[in-house]
């Protein structure tokens, strides 16, 4: 194996200012830790593997520690000189504001070293040591894979030996940017890692500081100059695929397990186990890729469990045990939606054929039954609205199931086997009638109210003089249907709501509609008034007839008079009586004044008539007195 170890990387392709960057026919990568793949820059932090992912590179100390970035002019740093001021280059370098350091510390003799490792080998390495003052030594290390020194060399900055000035190699010095690099030749690749160490021979504070890294790979970089395409044997297939495109300009050659090359391969029916493709590009660096075809099982249902749907409702499940298939593995019981769960809920009763789809698109399918079973079903409903302003409304369930009984809440109440309900007030109500299998089944009722059964008016009439002729007629409101009336405390009733033939007196009439509900209501017929009369000329003569001026009425009609007074023409009282039977005759006039017989002529009569119905009836006019 040729080495060779410049200090100098003449080889080097540097970037532009984005801090990295990348040749893709040689496959350098250039580092000036100016920017980071991820997160902002700041001095002292912690640099590891922020460059991995992207780049393929890490950083770190002796024992794994990360190593520090370092900022230009900052307090943390290890390139300084008392010639340019604490942390500058020397006058025309330029290093940017950042670089890598060991752990940020200028102090001793020594420094942990630096370690730079590489996720994948390297054909050539080179970069550039930070500000090598008088007296201070670089060593930098190749690492194989497995630790193994490469090779290795040392830098030399002027230093005195035995009182004379030694000069150091190229570009050291106080300020500057010592440049250092390895390549090996042909297509080795086999730097795994670089090793920075160093010292100082004289006194002062020493430590590394290292930038503008570039590490380089000769041969073809896989999906950047080719592309393996490889199909495995999926859905129960015979056979997969391998295929190589190239995506550069190289003029790559491929091998399939070490056949001949050539510049396309293309294995349309390989069958499982790995096989090696080799990649050779215009230097006749090769690359070996291992490539396994598998073959992939295809997704197999190896349980279906269903079960019936319940209580008549769509609640139905089924559960599906699947094995082998690729990545997300979706379900479906009715061929249109897919879910990634196997176990289906709420499937309603039928026959279903099941479909498993994996990533890969293969598919298994198996069947699966979902039985009925009824439920409690409420078949009628009957109610009775609350009358009489009662709480005596009725809900009558008509129900049936497939089990032995039916039970029956009213608003989540106590549950009962009668499935009538009682005593219920105007309001809503949810029925819930259960099984025995716990089933349940509810519909809601609203209770009414009937109108407010009432009385509206009684009106009473008064019989004639010495008639039972009275009536008593009663409306109402409200009530349920034909109404019945008695007079006789509900041993007779009628329809009519007139009684009539009716003698003077105190009455109840009862009401009664059809739903029972009853009303009382006084009555009075009012007692009879007979007419009274007096005439207007009477003979106080002795001879029997017309002796006395009267007041005429029935014969049984008992009035009463209550003021009779007699006047004569000048309006000198004549006659006073009252409060006295109408048929007393011994109260009349008789045609005498103060004992002797009145002058004959014209009287005033003032007369005061008190009837049964406790009226007062006004008699006056005048009456003449004849022989």
């Amino acid at each position: 194996m040729l080495v060779k170890i410049i200090h100098i990387a003449l080889f080097i392709i540097l970037s532009s200012h984005l801090g990295y960057c990348q040749d893709f026919t040689r496959d350098c990568i250039y580092i000036d830790f100016e920017t980071i793949p991820s997160g902002q820059l700041v001095d002292n932090m912690d640099i590891f593997d922020q460059y991995s992912d992207v780049f393929g590179v890490s950083f770190s100390l002796e024992g794994g520690i990360p190593a520090k970035l370092a900022k230009v002019g900052a307090p943390m740093t290890a390139f300084q000189g008392p010639n340019n001021g604490a942390d500058m280059p020397a006058a025309g370098v330029d290093i940017g504001q950042y670089f890598l350091t060991d752990n940020g510390a200028v102090f001793g003799l020594n420094a942990d070293p630096i370690y730079v490792n590489f996720l994948s080998p390297m054909d050539s390495v080179s970069g550039c040591i930070l500000d090598m003052d008088f007296g201070e030594r670089f060593v930098v290390h190749a690492l194989g894979e497995f630790g193994d020194v490469i090779f290795a060399d040392t830098i030399f900055s002027s230093s005195v030996i035995n009182g004379v000035i030694i000069p150091g190699d190229p570009g050291t010095g106080d300020g500057l940017c010592t440049e250092w690099g390895f390549r090996l030749d042909e297509c080795e690749g086999s730097i795994f890692s670089v090793k920075l160490d160093g010292f100082r021979v004289t006194n002062g504070g020493f430590g590394l500081g290292l930038d503008n890294l570039t590490f380089c790979k000769f041969g073809a970089k896989l999906n950047i100059d080719f592309q393996i395409n490889q199909s495995d044997i999926i859905c129960g297939g015979e056979s997969g695929s391998i295929s190589v495109n190239s995506l550069s300009d190289q003029n790559l050659v491929y091998s399939l397990n070490g056949g001949d090359f050539s510049s396309e391969l293309n294995f349309p029916e390989v069958s499982e186990g790995v096989y090696e493709i080799t990649v050779r590009n215009e230097l006749g660096c090769e690359d070996v890729y291992d490539i396994s075809i598998d073959n992939i099982p295809v997704p197999e249902i190896i349980s279906v469990i269903d079960t019936d749907a319940e209580c008549g409702l769509e609640n139905g499940t089924i559960a599906l045990d699947v094995v082998g298939g690729f990545g997300e593995i979706q379900y479906t019981y009715d061929g249109q939606n897919y879910v990634t769960d196997g176990m289906f809920t709420d499937v309603p009763p039928g026959d279903y054929t099941i479909f498993v789809l994996d990533a890969l698109g293969c598919v298994d399918s198996a069947t699966a039954t979902v039985a009925a079973s009824l439920g409690p079903t409420i078949i009628g409903v009957g109610q009775e609205n609350a009358s009489c302003d009662l709480s005596n409304g009725e809900i009558t369930i008509g129900a049936i199931a497939a089990t032995l009984f039916i039970e029956y809440s009213l608003n989540d109440g106590p549950w009962q086997m009668d499935s009538d309900f009682i005593d219920l007030a105007p309001g809503d109500y949810t029925i819930t009638i259960r099984d025995e299998m716990g089933c349940t089944r509810d519909t809601m009722l609203t209770v009414e109210a009937y109108p407010i059964f009432e009385i509206r008016n009684v009106a009473e009439t008064e019989p004639e003089c010495l008639q039972d002729n009275g009536t008593i007629t009663v409306t109402y409101d409200g009530g349920v249907g034909d109404v019945e009336y008695s007079i006789d405390g509900g041993f007779s009733y009628q329809f009519s709501n007139v009684f009539s033939g009716l003698a003077p007196g105190n009455y109840q009439i009862l009401l009664k509609d059809e739903k029972g509900c009853e009303l009382m209501v006084d009555a009075i017929v009012p007692p009879y008034v007979c007419p009274v009369y007096v005439g207007n000329i009477f003979a106080p003569n002795n001879n029997g007839a017309n002796e006395f001026f009267p007041v005429i009425t029935a014969l049984e009609y008992p009035a009463t008079i209550l003021k009779y007074s007699i006047y004569d023409r000048w309006g000198e009282l004549i006659y006073d009586a009252e409060n006295f039977s109408i048929h007393d005759d011994s109260y009349y006039w008789d045609g005498n004044f103060r004992g002797k017989t009145a002058v004959l002529g014209v009287y005033v009569y003032l007369i005061q008539v008190g009837h049964l119905d406790g009226s007062t009836e006004y008699l006056s006019g005048d009456v003449t007195m004849i022989k």
